[in-house]
């Protein structure tokens, strides 16, 4: 379980593990079982009779009365364990592709309620190749280059597998608990300029009157309401040089240790999802990342994302969502006067 975080103290909660604690052969996956697919099924077509828009989907739009006590125990998981977990099973083959998107959307909203994803308006995005390299003016999940480590936006972040690609396509996480211990144990002089944080480049996805970097700093590391939070994308912080920020050495020294702490591979696990995973993520005690891959013209890797806000979660620390739509953050709205800046944002 989670217990108060501090500034300073090592955290040695669920949320600290490593690759050791999860295995590559899939022993700690947890199956969805039969009595929840069963709800499910029960429940889609109610939810396609209602034709609701993703953001006004509730649980009670998705009954599911048996899975109670799998959907707690999965969101224990998320919110006072790991931050992760991985579930198996989930019927794609039994539904069209509209169908299992809707199914999903609507089992996402136990844990969640479905935000928006990016100013294209985007609530349930298809994720895979569509040619578009991440850069300035791109994000990216419509690529298939390998992704830098990151927090997602709002606090979950879901995948949902369709389909693998022949090669490559690992999904990698590691414990924000794990890169402050070693911050703290080894360089903490670094500590001060991770509080403080970066500005980050919004990648074109700012309105049309805001500037392309923030006029805040996020910080990486923070505590909020007793709990840790980290917030990193390295490539949206460096970006910002393109636009005249200045990165002193001291700062790109702290990111490069912890860039170098993120690629231990003891820190760092693996997984392979398979059609049918639901894999979903903390974006507040969790950074995810993803290997390079290539499809071929039979087999394309294909995967469904959402991402889920929680206003009952602990968790409500700065992140993407303030960047790239700060008028969705709940962040912003509730806690965002304690960010050096703040009053800079659009009214």
């Amino acid at each position: 379980m989670n217990i108060p975080a501090n500034p300073g103290d090592v955290i040695t909660d669920a949320t600290h593990w490593g690759r050791d604690d999860f295995p590559d052969d899939r022993s700690w996956v947890r199956p969805i079982p039969d009595w929840v697919i069963d709800d499910i099924a029960k429940a889609l077509p109610g939810l396609r009779e209602r034709t609701l828009h993703p953001r006004d989907i509730r649980p009670e739009h998705f009954p599911l009365p048996r899975s109670g006590a799998f959907l707690a125990e999965v969101n224990g998981h998320l919110e006072a364990g790991p931050g992760f977990e991985l579930l198996s099973g989930f019927p794609v083959d039994d539904f069209s592709y509209e169908d299992t998107a809707l199914a999903y959307t609507g089992l996402a909203a136990h844990f969640g309620r479905i935000s928006i994803q990016s100013h294209l308006d985007e609530y349930v995005v298809d994720v895979s190749d569509k040619g578009e390299k991440m850069g300035t003016g791109a994000r990216g999940h419509y690529g298939s280059e390998s992704l830098p480590f990151h927090a997602d936006g709002a606090n979950t972040v879901t995948l949902l597998c369709l389909q693998t690609a022949p090669e490559g396509g690992e999904s990698l996480l590691v414990s924000g608990a794990a890169i402050y211990n070693a911050v703290l144990g080894e360089h903490p002089e670094y500590l001060d300029i991770l509080y403080r944080g970066f500005h980050h480049h919004r990648r074109g996805e700012q309105a049309p009157d805001e500037a392309p970097v923030t006029p805040w700093r996020s910080p990486v590391f923070s505590f909020y309401g007793d709990q840790f939070h980290i917030t990193y994308v390295r490539p949206s912080i460096n970006y910002c040089e393109v636009e005249g920020t200045v990165i002193t050495e001291a700062e790109n020294r702290a990111l490069d240790f912890v860039d170098s702490v993120i690629a231990r591979p003891e820190i760092q696990v693996s997984m392979s999802l398979k059609p049918g995973d639901l894999q979903l993520v903390n974006n507040f005690v969790v950074l995810h990342s993803r290997t390079e891959y290539f499809d071929t013209p039979k087999q394309q890797r294909r995967l469904i994302r959402l991402w889920l806000d929680t206003p009952a979660s602990r968790h409500n620390g700065p992140g993407k969502m303030d960047w790239y739509m700060p008028e969705h953050s709940r962040f912003l709205a509730t806690r965002g006067h304690l960010l050096e800046g703040f009053a800079a944002l659009p009214n």
